[in-house]
């Protein structure tokens, strides 16, 4: 499942393709672009030098015209273009306690929020207006209508009388469709106190 993954950054002398997301990294610009699979649009990131008006922006390399696809945290986009080229996912961690997931439309630029919907389907302890340790990442493309995504973080410890009971660390990984549909896949869970930890809460992008 992980070979078929098409994963990329945005990022200097990479193609469309790759198959692990990884951090963005200087230069950004259009110079630097992702280029889907047809060959017919491109995304590129651009930091603003002064204030945070950073965005990933989509051009059609046809007529180039260019749209901003949303504002971002651009050291920290990862981004995967669908098999075939009808959308694009990305992932914006813009803290270190924040990261959410999106699929976008190529055509329309209309977004799935894949935080929001695994959110909806999440246990009550995992998700994330419960728990500030919570983060989204969507991995890669399974197919040209599923992306896997990653639910992990972990929870705080609970009061019980004198004592705390250790919170639990977690990874959930979910399979989403374009259309919204979540299934879940897998979830590992163990005491914040196991060692168990350092593997569970560690990601793969």
């Amino acid at each position: 499942m992980r070979a078929a993954c098409f994963l990329a950054v945005i990022a200097a002398s990479l193609v469309a393709g790759q198959p692990r997301a990884v951090s963005l990294q200087a230069p950004y610009g259009p110079e630097h672009q992702l280029v889907s699979p047809n060959g017919v649009y491109s995304l590129f990131g651009i930091q603003s030098p002064i204030n945070a008006e950073n965005a990933l922006w989509l051009e059609d390399r046809k007529t180039h015209q260019r749209k901003i696809v949303f504002p971002v945290t651009v050291q920290t986009l990862t981004v995967a273009w669908a098999p075939d080229s009808a959308a694009f996912l990305a992932n914006d961690r813009a803290a270190s306690d924040i990261e959410n997931a999106y699929i976008f439309d190529v055509k329309t630029l209309d977004r799935l929020d894949l935080t929001e919907r695994i959110t909806a389907h999440a246990e009550p302890r995992f998700r994330k207006e419960q728990n500030d340790h919570s983060y989204f990442h969507a991995t890669c493309w399974l197919d040209a209508r599923h992306v896997e995504v990653e639910l992990y973080g972990h929870t705080d410890g609970i009061p019980k009388g004198t004592h705390v009971q250790a919170g639990a660390c977690f990874n959930l990984r979910y399979r989403v469709s374009r259309d919204g549909a979540v299934q879940k896949l897998s979830q590992r869970i163990a005491s914040l106190d196991s060692k168990d930890c350092d593997t569970i809460e560690s990601t793969q992008h």
